[in-house]
């Protein structure tokens, strides 16, 4: 087990240098200049250059990288080049709304996609199976962005459930809870096909081995057979799912959040994009790529649990 521990940390390490690295590079390939931007198309030379290397621009990328790549491991990922904020701090401030978004959602996702996975394995042929997986492909096969469109057309103009938009000035715990219900349900409707898929697969392999025609030639009931036998042993494969799904969920959130009009990662990163904010963009991008990695090592960790043969190593 403590092996197990020690290579899910080095794997995280290795990641996040990783991520470090590549959200450098992908940044700086976005097209255009901030310091023009910034000033305006009538700046004139001496003042852009001033700004360049204000910012560090006019270094060569190498040594770009290295400073940037010694800031990040002190927690400091610079100033944003609009607002002058520290760009940590900006891309921040849009967690808690993201997350709320993002867990509410794999929440969602779980709940409809596993109890659906598990009954197309046991009905395998059925028109239930057939009904669940045409349905999944249904999820899967439509973006994100316009089931969101679909869901403000029909359950907030139509059929006024939901308010339009996906945030609310109003604290109250019961009015952000309804702003956040459609968005949520929209993106854990999306996932929930993706898991429903893998989680038939999980279980329709589980209940192929010789330990469950075992079961019921003992004639143990096959409710326990499905609830206690086979999904145990697909436990592992159900969290690997749910690990991968995560990072979708993150990046289907930022788009719902953009179709809801809510405040968070979505918005935040999309102006940086627009506005060539490398040092948000860069922040931003670390930031979810960190929520992913960490999740992933959690789930790791939580296999060593779960997993006799890892506790045992």
């Amino acid at each position: 087990m403590l092996r197990h521990i020690g290579q899910c940390l080095v794997q995280l390490a290795v990641a996040m240098v990783g991520i470090v690295t590549v959200a450098f590079f992908l940044v700086r390939a976005i097209p255009g200049d901030p310091a023009l931007y910034m000033l305006g198309d009538f700046a004139t030379a001496e003042s852009l250059a001033t700004l360049r290397a204000r910012l560090g621009l006019d270094l060569p990328v190498w040594e770009q990288y290295f400073i940037f790549l010694g800031r990040a491991l002190h927690g400091d990922l610079g100033a944003s080049v609009v607002t002058g904020q520290p760009a940590l701090a900006e891309i921040l401030a849009g967690v808690p709304s993201s997350a709320s978004l993002a867990i509410t959602g794999i929440g969602i996702a779980i709940l409809i996609g596993v109890p659906l996975g598990i009954i197309a394995a046991v009905r395998q042929g059925s028109w239930a199976d057939a009904a669940v997986m045409v349905a999944a492909l249904g999820g899967i096969s439509f973006p994100v962005f316009w089931v969101g469109l679909v869901a403000i057309l029909l359950l907030s103009h139509q059929v006024p459930l939901f308010p339009t938009l996906g945030a609310s000035s109003d604290p109250g715990f019961w009015t952000g809870l309804h702003h956040l219900a459609l968005p949520a349900i929209v993106l854990g409707v999306s996932v929930a096909a993706y898991i429903a898929r893998l989680t038939r697969s999980a279980m329709l392999e589980v209940l192929g081995q010789d330990f469950i025609r075992v079961a019921r030639a003992m004639g143990v009931p096959e409710r326990r057979i499905v609830w206690r036998l086979a999904l145990r042993n697909a436990v592992i494969p159900i969290l690997a799912v749910i690990g991968v799904t995560f990072a979708w969920s993150l990046g289907n959130a930022i788009l719902v959040e953009v179709v809801f009009s809510r405040p968070g990662l979505g918005s935040t990163i999309l102006k940086a994009i627009l506005a060539r904010d490398y040092q948000l963009v860069q922040a931003g991008v670390l930031v979810l790529a960190a929520a992913v990695v960490l999740v992933n090592v959690a789930l790791d960790l939580l296999y060593g649990v779960i997993d006799p043969r890892l506790r045992a190593a």
